[in-house]
């Protein structure tokens, strides 16, 4: 089977302290429990309160009524916040949940079994289906499906979701057109079902249609012409193909010198991992496409892969302690060929996972940056 654009997908690595600290061990082995989140969520697109909304935590399933769910991320201050985890409720909607907390962003989140960032495991019982933290304030909300057209994976076409008529003009007018937003079933066929935006909307109106975006993984229950959906920023917690139980945002809590001081380097570490289980993705290749914002003056994000397949190279701190055992940086976005030393490709599975190391520089007195990051894997299939 040929590989498909949502089987392949950014992994955490073993140690993501992503904290002021800095002087913690950052990388090592790939862990499939960890995701990193590339949009800045949830400010895009609200007005008023200073860019800030309340979050809703719902589940796929009605049998997820103990698992505990608890983010981190800043206020319309930029304070950090974090407040106590709430028990998933199953699919009834927990609107306006964290005590009403109101976020600028999210810089982590976890539910039970998950530890990453700032956030230790809270808890409770295990998910037995995705759980979503979504921006109380919907992108659309209470959207029908306009016709047919929801599939599931085909040849080299990854699963796809049919928008009411016109809702894909609003996903390109979005940052990233989409990538990232997470899709709830209300009503219809196929309810309570989550699902995220795989691709962005400009690039997959040419490749599946107009209303038709790529999703994260196959539908349980296709969707149809009676699917009632909402659509939302958020951190989605997907059951498969590998249960997360921990999400970050890359370079949470990093800050440049004040001016005049010195330059400050970070480094963090993930994986990009081929799920297809059976078919390899040939002459493959990384770069970071863009960032949204532009990145402020004195900024840089540059990448690096490592040099084989699966390894577990750590640093001591994240912050300028540069990592062994990559090809060496490259400006940005040139496209990275992965390396000669697993044959150009990215192999199927954890054992064929390539580590990316992300460098950030800041020189002194950059100013404060709230954007995000489009990664982008391309290759061959059969």
């Amino acid at each position: 089977m040929s590989v498909v654009p949502s089987q392949v997908i950014i992994y955490g690595s073993a140690n993501m302290p992503e904290d002021l600290a800095n002087a913690l061990t950052t990388g090592g082995a790939l862990d499939l429990t960890k995701r990193v989140m590339f949009s800045d969520l949830p400010y895009q697109g609200l007005t008023g309160s200073a860019n800030t909304d309340t979050l809703d935590v719902v589940s796929g399933t009605s049998g997820d009524t103990g698992v505990h769910v608890q983010v981190t991320g800043r206020d319309s201050t930029g304070a950090i916040q974090t407040p106590a985890f709430v028990t998933c409720t199953g699919t009834t909607l927990i609107s306006a949940s964290f005590g009403g907390q109101r976020f600028q962003r999210l810089q982590a989140g976890v539910i039970t079994g998950g530890s990453i960032n700032t956030l230790t495991n809270p808890a409770g019982t295990a998910a037995v289906s995705d759980v979503a933290v979504i921006s109380h304030t919907r992108i659309l909300s209470g959207r029908t499906v306009g016709s047919v057209g929801s599939t599931n994976t085909s040849g080299v076409t990854p699963p796809l979701f049919r928008l009411a008529t016109g809702d894909g003009a609003t996903l390109s007018g979005l940052v990233y057109q989409g990538l990232g937003v997470i899709i709830r079933i209300i009503a219809g066929t196929g309810v309570n079902q989550l699902r995220m935006i795989s691709a962005p909307y400009a690039a997959g109106t040419a490749g599946y249609g107009t209303d038709l975006v790529a999703v994260n993984r196959d539908w349980t229950t296709i969707p149809d012409a009676t699917t009632v959906y909402d659509l939302a920023y958020g951190f989605l917690f997907d059951i498969l193909p590998n249960p997360v139980t921990a999400i970050t945002r890359m370079f949470a809590q990093t800050s440049a010198d004040v001016p005049g001081g010195a330059q400050k380097v970070y480094y963090d570490k993930v994986f990009v991992v081929n799920t297809n289980g059976t078919t390899s993705l040939l002459s493959a290749t990384v770069q970071i496409f863009s960032e949204s914002g532009t990145l402020p003056s004195g900024a840089t994000l540059d990448l690096a892969t490592g040099t084989g397949a699966n390894d577990t190279v750590s640093i001591a701190s994240r912050l300028n302690t540069a990592p062994t055992g990559t090809a060496g940086f490259v400006v940005q976005p040139s496209a990275i060929n992965f390396p000669s030393s697993i044959g150009g490709n990215l192999a199927t599975g954890s054992v064929g996972s390539l580590a990316l190391w992300a460098r950030l520089t800041l020189n002194a007195g950059t100013a404060t940056y709230q954007g995000a990051a489009d990664f982008r894997i391309t290759g061959n299939t059969t």
